[in-house]
């Protein structure tokens, strides 16, 4: 994902930035270079610690590059009392949704895509776009993924001339917008 972030940062200029499942945030830092806005989130409470720590590590850093305004959320997918807390105070939703090798379970999978549906919908008259840079782990995932996209309305492109193999497991980038 950072690598395709790099090599495409016109796309980031100006957003504002909904990462899913952010860990301890490097894609959201490496995002804040460019963004105007960064909403990292987790449901791990620990990890939202680490997460935290390293956004004020961020802050305090004499780097003059980094004016975004950069945040962490606690957001389970699937919880739209969580996403509608987040939404509630970035009314102005979100030019893009990324997510970086988050898919493990299946059981999380219809989840993630019910929250990054409503992501999407919210931005009714503005198109917006998940970023999923998907590592494939499972045949019955890869299938998963793409269905659940799909079920719930959405589109989904591999991006060409993504796909690679990290620590021999293949990865790939797709494109996922509402069908309007």
């Amino acid at each position: 994902m950072n690598d395709y972030l790099t090599q495409n940062a016109n796309m980031l200029q100006g957003c504002s930035v909904i990462e899913l499942g952010s860990g301890v945030g490097i894609t959201g830092v490496l995002c804040s270079r460019f963004c105007r806005g960064v909403v990292m989130t987790d449901h791990n409470d620990e990890v939202l610690k680490i997460l935290k720590k390293n956004i004020k590590l961020q802050e305090s850093s004499d780097d003059s590059m980094c004016c975004t305004e950069l945040k962490a959320e606690k957001l389970e997918w699937g919880s739209s009392d969580q996403l509608n807390c987040i939404l509630q105070e970035h009314p102005e939703g979100f030019d893009l949704v990324l997510g970086a090798d988050i898919c493990f379970q299946q059981a999380n999978v219809p989840l993630l895509f019910d929250t990054v549906e409503l992501l999407l919908r919210d931005r009714d008259q503005k198109k917006c776009k998940f970023i999923l840079a998907y590592v494939s782990r499972a045949k019955v995932m890869d299938a998963m993924v793409i269905n659940e996209a799909i079920r719930h309305g959405l589109q989904i492109n591999e991006v060409s001339g993504t796909r690679r193999i990290i620590k021999n497991l293949e990865g790939v980038i797709f494109e996922i917008m509402t069908n309007h």
